[in-house]
């Protein structure tokens, strides 16, 4: 049993990385399953993990951060049983080769969840089904969860107990991804957990969404997902390179900002710039801010180390836009701009002496022409400044 048996006092839980609980639960899972495993997301269930032999474990996932859903009569609790059972009763599930799991975080307790999770013989649950009958029969109204709950009296003895014998209700953390730090702790150097919770998180969710926007399930192979983050663990130990903590932003973010115009669009329509240099600069534009936050935050760069970043790029631009004017004199403003504009994107420039991601370079490049530090066609100032009259 897994329910705390004290009142818990806990503290305001963290923020999950800025992920939700199904993605994070999805990335324990595949951390913690056995060789062989496959782990689901909104497929069987909220998350699941289906195992070589056949068993699968069905787990529904409640965030509690304003209310108990385990609590005795809790429309959750009952939901979940209910749904449970009917795939009992139609055959969907095998109780015999399932487990079901409710997970709750922040940590939460009821008196009934804990003896459902407690039950594992056939005269417990019919004890458990005597309690509970005895103590609605003393209500006149019925409670909330009626519809649910009536789901588990008309079951049968032996339906309950497939289930219940099978029940574990998990709320026992308080922050979730304490947990999941707790299984990377042997593995993973503390100055890297954030960085690398951060990446299994963003890989397991950025996996789980392909495949479900590819129409199929979002199965991903345990195995699979532990090579990756070896993989990870290998290239972050490399001390000339600073990997990527972002992952691409979605393609409606990049629609939205282009669409109100920054400067640094602006820029790139004075030079005239294709459809797909402008989706590429606004990727990279967001995805580098991103980055320079969590590279910060992950104590791998320093405040002083960008500014010489920003100055390095700026007179390289000075340099490449010099050398264009000079041998290409008499190509059209919007050319000379281009020209540029490619040049300083496609630069090979290292950040305190340390490789960096494709992106970041002409993110920065990017981000510098939001400021007006840097500008592709030649009169950029002026027209940029006529503009805004």
């Amino acid at each position: 049993m897994n329910i705390p048996l004290k009142a818990s006092k806990y503290s305001a839980p963290g923020q999950y990385l800025g992920y939700a609980l199904q993605p994070l639960r999805l990335c324990y899972h595949l951390l913690q399953c056995p060789p062989g495993a496959h782990v689901s997301m909104e497929h069987s269930e909220d998350v699941a993990v289906h195992y070589s032999n056949g068993f699968q474990l069905l787990e529904q996932d409640k965030s509690a951060l304003k209310q108990n859903p385990i609590s005795d009569w809790a429309d959750d609790l009952w939901k979940t049983i209910a749904h449970w059972l009917k795939g009992i009763k139609t055959g969907e599930i095998d109780p015999a080769q399932t487990a079901f799991r409710i997970y709750v975080t922040p940590a939460h307790e009821g008196e009934i969840a804990a003896a459902l999770s407690a039950a594992t013989t056939l005269e417990q649950v019919r004890d458990l089904t005597a309690q509970i009958r005895a103590t609605l029969s003393k209500r006149r109204k019925p409670r909330s969860c009626q519809a649910h709950l009536q789901e588990f009296l008309d079951s049968s003895d032996e339906e309950r107990f497939a289930l219940i014998s099978h029940l574990e209700i998990d709320s026992r953390d308080n922050d979730p991804v304490v947990a999941l730090q707790s299984v990377l702790a042997l593995a993973v150097p503390e100055q890297l957990m954030q960085r690398v919770c951060r990446y299994l998180l963003g890989n397991a969710k950025d996996r789980a969404d392909r495949l479900i926007r590819e129409g199929g399930p979002a199965v991903i192979s345990g195995d699979e997902f532990k090579r990756n983050l070896q993989s990870f663990m290998k290239s972050n130990n490399l001390p000339g390179y600073l990997r990527s903590l972002s992952g691409p932003p979605e393609a409606a973010q990049v629609g939205a900002v282009i669409s109100t115009r920054p400067t640094f669009i602006r820029q790139l329509e004075l030079i005239e710039a294709q459809d797909e240099q402008f989706v590429r600069a606004t990727s990279d534009f967001l995805r580098t801010s991103a980055d320079k936050a969590l590279w910060a935050e992950a104590g791998d760069i320093f405040e002083g180390e960008l500014g010489g970043w920003d100055e390095d790029l700026v007179r390289r631009h000075e340099f490449i836009r010099g050398e264009i004017a000079d041998t290409h004199a008499g190509s059209s403003p919007e050319a000379r701009g281009r020209l540029t504009y490619n040049r300083c994107g496609g630069a090979q420039v290292s950040l305190a002496g340390r490789e960096v991601p494709g992106h970041f370079v002409h993110g920065s490049f990017n981000a510098l022409a939001d400021d007006c530090r840097v500008g592709w066609h030649p009169d950029y100032r002026e027209l940029l400044s006529d503009e805004g009259e």
